[in-house]
């Protein structure tokens, strides 16, 4: 719960701060939107970068179980004929 409780302290001081930051700041309204939609379109692109590579990772990993699932298979199958052909050989 500790943990919890400091995080969530730390996350409503990033807030404030952020907040405090972009009242005291001694640049005018307009320039702050224009700051503020920057960083927007900064963070919005960041966003949009992490899940491509989240989803490209995921396609790589599903990829990967594909592949090792084939493999068992095969492995499997081949097992399996190979049983079958020492049983018909035993009879």
């Amino acid at each position: 719960m500790k943990g919890k409780d400091f995080l969530v302290g730390v996350l409503l001081g990033a807030i404030v701060g952020a907040a405090a930051g972009l009242l005291l700041a001694p640049q005018s309204g307009e320039e702050m939107r224009e700051m503020m939609g920057e960083q927007a379109r900064d963070l919005r692109d960041k966003v949009k970068e992490s899940g491509r590579q989240f989803a490209e990772s995921g396609r790589d990993l599903l990829e990967q179980g594909r592949s090792r699932m084939h493999s068992a298979i095969r492995r499997g199958q081949e097992e399996a004929a190979q049983v079958t052909s020492s049983e018909q050989e035993r009879m």
